[in-house]
């Protein structure tokens, strides 16, 4: 809960017990002006949003029942005094609790020196046709945000989600501020700077993972997410047109689709992901060498890499395959397709995968049809990765007691999870530890810095991390500090 909306509550709460009470009724009055300056406040400064509306209701209705005479409020409501307060404060738990359910999430502080900017660009592929769009011949049309090193700026901060891109459930994600402002000035010390792919999960979004890509853009990273147009869960076009994820879960449902014929779903849709990135990075690349741009002389996109949560992930491993312009990604959690064998072998990658109760891969005769095809899903994963980081080396990190969405901002939009999982670690610590992995690989391969997190032979300062070191073409070094790893997500 913010500031305000705290202040707000407690003194609706104060008003309500207070007009209860015949010994400091005299203070309901004031506490009810008190409570429209903060309310004012709150609507314009913080901005409002549908889970305070209770809140304002009870002050309404407050300042309906204050405006009537007290001689009035005597001689024709006498009955109505402790009603009203009783609805005023039930009003204002009712707002208290929703706020618990559904809180006005804080992101982490980015930790780098630089301040982060952010911009959303609109971009639009004429040489694709887009296959899934209701008229013929249409290009394909992609919503790309910016995140990058900024000069210090007084643009305001900017929102988690644009207005037009949220549904009533999300619509407070438009006055909940992130650590960014909008447009301000790219960096003018300190560039070029690289450039990296940011691809969400399947019915994801691109703010999936703001606590990461306003972190990276603080250590002089440009991080570019591109929302994937009908498979991001809701994106914003010129015009007003808004479109949604078509693809629909049942082309992932287990129960009712095997392994090889989810394999096929996603392969398809990788094709695309793909080309997606590589068009977005080419766009920067003219950016970078146009005078009239932002971004002119700003961008290092000849050493840029690629990282991505879930199927994101797998298209930021494949987008090696087919450009060399990708130094390095990591795949945050997600299987892996496509052909690893395609990418070369001085593009090093990360898996970064959680782990849940650490118990060994079940036998899959034991199982029914859905878990059968998912646990047929992480064999051949593990079979993929191994021979990959085997081939042309990389690295293996586990995280003990976590899941699959502690890898986005999840654990930040709602607390159910740490009321259902009370054994997972806490989202400020997954958040610290896959920053911390996140930077030191790409600081070392983009870069070539020698982070001390990735030297071969060193113990992860994280205890809940199992890091394993690949070489190429040797055996995996590996350095455990907790649990055996498995890779049922």
């Amino acid at each position: 809960m913010r500031l305000f909306e705290v202040i707000l509550i407690a003194t609706l709460l104060a008003a309500a017990v207070a007009q209860m009470t015949k010994s400091a009724a005299h203070w309901s009055r004031p506490l009810t002006v008190f409570g429209v300056l903060v309310a004012t406040w709150h609507v314009i400064h913080e901005g409002t949003h549908w889970q305070m509306f209770p809140v304002l209701a009870g002050l309404i209705l407050l300042v309906a029942w204050q405006l009537i005479t007290a001689s009035r409020r005597a001689s024709r409501y006498p009955a109505m005094r402790k009603p009203v307060a009783i609805g005023v404060a039930l009003l204002s738990i009712t707002t208290f609790g929703l706020l618990l359910i559904v809180p006005m999430f804080t992101l982490p502080k980015p930790t780098g020196t630089y301040p982060v900017g952010t911009r959303i660009i609109y971009l639009k592929d004429s040489s694709r046709m887009e296959d899934r769009a209701e008229k013929p011949g249409t290009s394909r049309e992609l919503v790309v945000q910016l995140w990058y090193p900024a000069d210090p700026s007084n643009n305001h901060l900017a929102a988690y989600e644009t207005t037009s891109e949220t549904i009533l459930a999300t619509s407070y994600r438009s006055v909940l501020w992130t650590n960014s402002r909008e447009d301000a000035p790219v960096a003018s010390q300190g560039g070029p700077f690289p450039v990296l792919l940011f691809n969400h999960g399947w019915a994801g979004r691109r703010t999936q993972d703001t606590f990461l890509t306003e972190d990276l853009a603080s250590h002089g990273y440009v991080v570019a997410s591109i929302d994937h147009t009908y498979n991001s869960s809701r994106v914003a076009l010129p015009g007003d047109r808004i479109v949604e994820d078509i693809n629909g879960g049942d082309a992932l449902d287990t129960s009712l689709h095997s392994a090889s014929e989810i394999i096929d779903t996603w392969n398809k849709e990788l094709n695309k992901w793909v080309a997606d990135e590589v068009f977005v990075l080419s766009t920067l690349q003219n950016e970078n060498l146009d005078q009239k741009s932002p971004w002119y002389g700003r961008l290092e996109t000849q050493r840029a890499g690629a990282l991505g949560h879930s199927f994101g992930g797998a298209a930021a491993i494949q987008v090696c395959s087919v450009d060399a312009r990708i130094q390095s990604a990591i795949n945050m959690d997600g299987w892996t397709f496509g052909d690893l064998r395609q990418r070369a072998a001085n593009q090093p990658t990360m898996f970064l995968y959680g782990l849940g109760s650490g118990a060994p891969p079940p036998d899959p005769a034991t199982l029914g049809t859905a878990a059968r095809a998912e646990a047929e899903l992480d064999a051949t994963d593990r079979n993929v990765v191994d021979t990959s980081l085997r081939q042309f080396g990389g690295y293996k990190v586990s995280i003990s007691n976590t899941s699959h969405m502690d890898f986005t901002d999840h654990p930040l939009v709602s607390p159910w999870r740490r009321w259902t999982q009370p054994s997972h670690i806490s989202p400020g610590r997954i958040e610290t530890i896959v920053r911390a992995y996140a930077l030191a690989f790409f600081d070392q391969t983009i870069r070539e810095r020698k982070p001390t997190l990735l030297e071969s032979g060193t113990s992860s300062p994280f205890r809940e991390v199992k890091i394993e070191h690949w070489s190429p073409e040797s055996k995996a070094a590996s350095v455990e500090t907790a649990l055996k790893p498995t890779l049922f997500r």
